[in-house]
């Protein structure tokens, strides 16, 4: 049952596979020129995504000690499809469309904890997930990117997890109501870190800033040394200048450019490394839903340990994400096929 505005405006994973297997039956924009031009690309298009349905059809029957992989290769194999469909790849683009090798390495030694182990990347051109990259207008050329790092660009996890654990996390609802606001204007933005009655100074939340693309041209509205609070707790002000740092949403509403939409909802994420933007949602959850099949597939034994609750303190964590990941992911696919129409 919906709890919140967000968790109603998302779709179930029945839904988003319905709407899934609608766009495939009914070819249009972009997507079906590209697929009906190239029998092999719409043939892989077709079996990749009805692989990738299977796997995470299986996914929901079976325990938590095996998920992991029905869940990475069911979004493997839906990759595949975006690639197949996406006309950043193939001869026209300069780019190879055809996917070999996963491109990105987990360590599933674990001496520092899950959290704090590095994914790799080992991209060139040919591997899926610079492919998929590619095709989704997400970063792929940045070094490695720590697990921990990685869970708090889910939103579904920092919405359930709230406590700060270190990492650039969504921010929420940066929006102003009403399209003839007169500016400049200060907008409310979440900093997370000032809880509890911590207050940040001017070059803390600047610093905090710095790593998202959206708010990088401005800063919080200080005050001598400090910045401006909002009367909402844990929320400093930020001094917009003109309109054209917005976009025009619905009703007049204005959001910030450098949004993304995350499940029907409008989020400021941070960047995934030095010198990259944030990752496209569906490569973040690509990325993690690849170290947990790595730890489950190559280190049985970790992998029990971590599943264990009680020995492990992420246990219930990595269950919320394979949970998590059932509904999420396919709602994301949704999201990309549609932008593959255009």
């Amino acid at each position: 049952m919906a709890k919140t505005l967000y968790s109603m405006g998302t779709m179930s994973a029945v839904e988003a596979w319905r709407e899934i297997r609608s766009i495939r039956a009914e070819l249009t924009g972009s997507l079906g020129t590209i697929l009906r031009a190239d029998r092999s690309r719409r043939d892989e298009f077709h079996m990749a995504l009805e692989q990738g349905q299977q796997q995470f059809a299986a996914a929901p029957l079976i325990g938590y000690e095996s998920r992991a992989l029905n869940l990475f290769y069911g979004l493997s194999q839906a990759g595949r499809a975006i690639a197949a469909g996406s006309k950043s790849l193939g001869s026209a683009a300069g780019e190879q469309w055809q996917g070999s090798g996963h491109g990105i390495k987990f360590s599933v030694g674990l001496q520092k904890g899950l959290w704090d182990a590095p994914i790799n990347l080992q991209t060139n051109h040919r591997d899926l997930f610079s492919r998929v990259s590619l095709a989704t207008d997400s970063p792929h050329k940045f070094d490695s990117i720590t697990f921990g790092a990685l869970v708090n660009q889910l939103v579904d996890y920092t919405m359930a997890f709230r406590e700060p654990e270190g990492y650039p996390r969504p921010l929420h609802d940066v929006r102003v109501y009403g399209a003839s606001t007169s500016f400049p204007v200060d907008i409310e933005v979440a900093v997370p870190g000032s809880v509890a009655g911590r207050r940040m100074n001017a070059g803390e939340v600047g610093a905090l800033f710095g790593k998202y693309p959206a708010l990088a041209p401005f800063s919080a509205s200080p005050v001598g040394d400090e910045i401006r609070w909002s009367h909402n707790e844990g929320y400093c002000l930020v001094t917009v200048p003109s309109r054209e740092s917005f976009l025009e949403e619905t009703h007049g509403t204005l959001i910030l450019k450098g949004s993304t939409v995350y499940r029907g909802s409008n989020v400021l994420l941070p960047c995934a490394a030095a010198g990259c933007g944030p990752l496209r949602p569906l490569m973040a959850w690509w990325l993690v839903l690849y170290a947990l099949s790595m730890l489950a597939r190559y280190t049985p034994s970790k992998w029990m340990e971590t599943l264990s609750l009680a020995q492990s303190p992420v246990a219930s964590k990595v269950e919320f994400i394979l949970d998590t990941a059932m509904e999420a992911v396919p709602e994301l696919l949704v999201d990309e096929m549609e932008r593959l129409r255009t």
